[in-house]
């Protein structure tokens, strides 16, 4: 090989290890809907939240991390809700109680954060921005 060759092989190979990796953008959404609200037995509140996994690859295990209101616009409680795995394209139910909480006393309820969206092997993906936020409750669900 000549010397510009490799002079310019050399100046390729340095350019292809310097690129920027390029974060692997997900395709697709995972819809959230607050789909039900009843009272309990014991005076509480039974939340019904559907997920859909609307990715091109399954989520492991969908954490949200949830902030409820009451009627006066004051933090209530914080919640941390898990979704086991939710293959692609599959929806998955999670009903949950908030103890001692009347349905009526809730104003709403903002997802403070949302984890592990995407395997860890996927960078520069904020989860909170792959969510389609859907309500079907009188309480304000979502930011």
């Amino acid at each position: 090989m000549r010397f510009s060759t490799q002079l310019f092989m050399l100046g390729y190979l340095c350019a292809a290890i310097a690129a920027p990796a390029h974060a692997q953008e997900p395709a697709g959404k995972i819809s959230l809907e607050l789909n039900h609200v009843q009272p309990t037995q014991d005076g509480g509140c039974r939340l019904s939240i559907i997920a859909t996994n609307g990715l091109e690859r399954p989520i492991n295990q969908l954490g949200l991390e949830i902030v409820a209101f009451n009627t006066e616009g004051l933090v209530d409680q914080f919640l941390r809700l898990d979704f086991s795995r939710i293959s692609a394209g599959k929806t998955k139910v999670l009903q949950f109680d908030l103890a001692g909480k009347a349905c009526d006393g809730l104003s709403r309820l903002h997802i403070n954060d949302v984890l592990n969206c995407v395997p860890a092997s996927v960078t520069d993906v904020y989860c909170p921005d792959l969510l389609d936020l859907k309500n079907r409750t009188p309480i304000q669900f979502g930011d």
